[in-house]
């Protein structure tokens, strides 16, 4: 199940690009959030396979939730007692050393595995801009439990989102600021709460109970788990309580160990090169982002030639990509007004165009281009041209 190009969101469209590109690669993809203000999130391919996911604000409760959700009888404290939060997705060798203790089976592990994966994908895919950055590896710092499909993983994703919207309740994201399943509701007119009770417009049972879990240190996620129910359960019983003003949110931090000296610092996404994309079209620009930031390469857009010239000074791209057919000029004009000044004789300007046909491709090499690239942009032949003409793509 899937839905159209324009409503999906961005996380998912970058993760099929990734899937795309690199079907059988061993790496990790690295997702902040538009303004990097937040931790980054971790996502581990083992051969094309997705093998774990972590990250984000609340690593430490998502965890706990999984193995409460999965192996109730565990103390996870003490579990935490034992790891190195500065370690690279050191939940995993928690797991794993859960495993060798007995403390989980196998089938307990991989469960609590793709229940983190499954809340990771789905907040990632909540994110307005999140940006994305491919890091290639020779091989994983962990042996992996569990191998998924990426795209299956997708289509549940797509398909709860789908069912959450269906049961109408899009609306919560704009009627709550900063809605996410990571805030916790709390009950913020109790007065009202009480007047509700002896009104009888609720038992004794439901406000003892709304009293105890409704206290702003369970998130969303938390009460999921603790009500026993699905999220849409959680967020209708809570709605109306919710529009009477006697519910309302807020932040609350992740868990942490006592032992820990140390929060867990979010890793710096790696840039591999500033990408130029001259082209009137915007939504060329809007393409080349979809293919190339995933990969790690910030993108310049520009749509009017023009202007190109002394935007390109200033920036210096690593690659230029330049649109054959634009307003006052054409690709090989401009190629080779920029092959006769000095800073760009050396930098790869490739050529795109519709019509990609033999006299075509002889006119761009006569103007200097580096290279020849049909239009709409192919992911796989833009991986090409990175690996043909940039050092830092050659490990891509």
């Amino acid at each position: 199940m899937d839905t159209p190009t324009q409503s999906t969101p961005k996380f998912i469209q970058d993760l099929k690009q990734i899937h795309v590109v690199f079907q059988q690669a061993t790496g990790e993809l690295i997702v902040t959030d538009e303004d990097a203000s937040e931790p980054s999130w971790n996502i581990y391919f083992y051969l094309g396979r997705l093998v774990y996911a972590t990250g984000g604000k609340h690593r430490v409760r998502r965890l706990a939730r999984a193995i409460r959700q999965h192996a109730h009888n565990i103390n996870i404290q003490e579990l935490l007692k034992q790891v190195n939060p500065e370690s690279e997705a050191w939940e995993l060798r928690l797991i794993e050393q859960a495993i060798q203790e007995h403390q989980l089976t196998t089938e307990q592990a991989r469960a609590i595995i793709q229940t983190s994966i499954h809340e990771v994908f789905y907040s990632l895919s909540e994110q307005k801009q999140p940006k994305s950055s491919w890091n290639p590896l020779e091989a994983l710092s962990f042996k992996p439990i569990v191998a998924l499909s990426t795209v299956q993983t997708l289509e549940n994703i797509v398909a709860a989102q789908d069912k959450w919207h269906k049961a109408g309740l899009s609306h919560v994201q704009n009627m709550i600021q900063g809605f996410s399943f990571d805030i916790a509701p709390y009950i913020a007119n109790p007065e009202q709460l009480q007047v509700m009770l002896d009104a009888d417009a609720i038992s004794s049972k439901t406000y003892n109970s709304l009293k105890k879990i409704l206290n702003g240190t369970n998130t969303l996620w938390d009460l999921s788990i603790i009500m026993h129910c699905s999220m849409i359960a959680v967020m209708r019983s809570l709605l109306p309580l919710v529009i009477d003003g006697i519910v309302a949110f807020r932040e609350i931090p992740d868990w942490s160990s006592p032992s820990w000296k140390h929060t867990s610092k979010s890793r710096e996404v790696p840039r591999r090169g500033l990408i130029a994309c001259i082209d009137d079209s915007p939504q060329m620009e809007i393409e080349m982002r979809r293919i190339l930031e995933p990969l790690g390469y910030e993108v310049l857009g520009i749509t009017d030639p023009l202007q190109s010239v002394s935007t390109l000074l200033q920036r210096k791209p690593d690659l230029i990509f330049l649109d054959l057919i634009m307003p006052n000029t054409n690709g090989y004009e401009l190629c080779t007004f920029l092959r006769k000044t000095t800073t760009f004789q050396e930098i790869p300007i490739v050529i795109l165009t519709g019509r990609d046909g033999v006299i075509d491709r002889v006119r761009a090499k006569m103007a200097g281009s580096s290279d020849f690239l049909s239009k709409p942009p192919d992911p796989s032949k833009v991986l090409q041209i990175l690996r043909k003409f940039l050092q830092t793509a050659e490990t891509l």
